[in-house]
């Protein structure tokens, strides 16, 4: 006879293993959405409450100082205060516009690069910290802007300073422990997120895998003798 071997079929297993995988992998997605949400709520509160800790140690003495003597500066220094006032109302929806986007947040890409070493993890997670560091600062940057512009601050004597013509803040930017918890959290179910899609990877190689080996077997010249 010239039958070959009989192999199994694995493909409703197969099936099975790919479904349960899929399952995890959009429940961890999910779950990373929930983070990425818990992190930015805590952003906008770390944002609020750096921001009103400054009006009140700035906006108070400067509404007493009198400038009916000056009536440019003085209608310069009320619409300058205006904008101080009105960014507790607005920090939450400027959070949200520099922070929500999906460049910042792995799981929102679908066509997620699975097989990466550990070095480029790190790598990954370093500069997600980083770009996010870099808008929170830019965001409060821009109201210590503000309330340099109402103290008539020197520019060299600003915490966060103008670099190369460009808005570029520099100042040392600790999160706040919920948002720190919160990242670590997220980057945690990323490393989960990447196993999984490493096996998802291998189980459709085995199936091309075996796709090809059932089609060379067919196309086998060998017949029942």
């Amino acid at each position: 006879m010239g039958i070959g071997p009989h192999t199994p079929d694995c493909s409703e297993e197969s099936a099975g293993r790919d479904s349960d995988l899929c399952k995890k992998m959009k429940s961890t997605r999910e779950k990373m959405e929930e983070e990425t949400l818990i992190f930015i709520e805590a952003t906008k509160s770390f944002a609020l409450e750096w921001i009103q800790r400054e009006i009140e140690a700035n906006v108070p003495p400067l509404k007493s100082e009198d400038y009916s003597g000056k009536a440019e500066t003085g209608k310069k220094k009320v619409n300058e205060l205006s904008r101080l006032e009105d960014l507790p109302s607005r920090i939450q929806d400027i959070v949200e516009e520099h922070i929500n986007r999906d460049e910042y947040w792995v799981h929102r890409n679908q066509l997620l690069q699975t097989d990466i070493s550990r070095d480029y993890l790190e790598f990954k997670k370093d500069r997600i910290k980083r770009d996010l560091t870099s808008n929170i600062r830019m965001i409060l940057g821009c109201a210590a802007e503000i309330f340099a512009d109402v103290k008539d601050t020197n520019p060299e004597d600003r915490v966060w300073v103008r670099e190369r013509g460009r808005r570029k803040y520099v100042c040392i930017l600790r999160f706040s422990d919920e948002m720190t918890a919160s990242l670590n959290r997220y980057f945690t179910m990323l490393e989960e997120l990447l196993v999984l899609g490493n096996e998802m990877n291998k189980e459709l190689k085995k199936e091309v895998d075996r796709g090809e080996g059932k089609n060379k077997l067919e196309k086998s010249p060998e017949k029942d003798t």
